[in-house]
């Protein structure tokens, strides 16, 4: 079965924006979770801003194994949830929506929530950050299978709430789908959380990462 990783270059770190040139350290994050991607065993596809130029974004982000494509929709909400209906009506049978910036999470770990996507079949990543639950804060994974697709994941659950990964998990199980949980995972959502990225990665094979290795600059600024 094909399967496909979905990523947005502007959330929720803020990395390629229209007219703005890149953060050094927003884009090397977005790179190597570009490439952590990759072995996932799936078919890469960032999704850009609406209006973004394509050649401007690959001209910023180099070779890679992802496919560009810009977003369509008037909001963020509208563009994740046509960006599962694009996978799914190029012929992908699987598709898992993951942070554009998180160059520590295992690609054999988005791999394995792939293959979990059977029939009807859902996932849900609880995120976490230093101070709270897993779960409480929301969510930093979704994915489908294309007989199980809810785009009321989408049109129903507003993601600023607080408790979204209660939400979303009360809304898909009500729909009878088949609900598979990763582990919990602290993804970066600012260039404020450099600091703590860095330091779970210390000692680690990720400390060896171009962006690791700035965040780590920055931090002992």
């Amino acid at each position: 079965m094909k399967s496909a990783v979905i990523l947005f270059a502007n959330t929720p770190l803020p990395v390629l924006e229209a007219g703005k040139e890149p953060d050094a350290l927003a884009l090397a994050l977005l790179k190597d979770t570009l490439r952590n991607m990759a072995d996932a065993g799936a078919d890469v596809f960032l999704f850009l801003p609406p209006d973004m130029d394509k050649a401007w974004a690959k001209e910023r982000l180099g070779a890679g194994k992802f496919k560009l494509t810009n977003a369509l929709g008037r909001n963020l909400t509208v563009q994740q949830r046509n960006a599962f209906r694009l996978v799914f009506v190029r012929g992908y049978e699987r598709a898992i929506m993951v942070p554009n910036a998180a160059p520590d999470l295992p690609g054999h770990a988005i791999e394995s929530a792939l293959a979990g996507l059977g029939w009807k079949g859902a996932c849900l990543g609880p995120a976490t950050d230093a101070e709270t639950a897993p779960g409480e804060h929301g969510v930093y994974a979704i994915g489908f299978h294309t007989e199980g697709y809810l785009p009321e994941s989408f049109d129903q659950v507003e993601r600023s709430r607080d408790k979204l990964f209660t939400r979303l998990e009360t809304l898909i199980l009500f729909f009878e789908r088949k609900l598979k949980l990763l582990p919990a995972y602290q993804p970066v959502r600012s260039l404020d959380d450099a600091a703590c990225l860095a330091a779970r990665c210390a000692d680690t094979r990720f400390a060896l990462l171009p962006s690791l290795r700035l965040a780590a600059q920055r931090c002992a600024k």
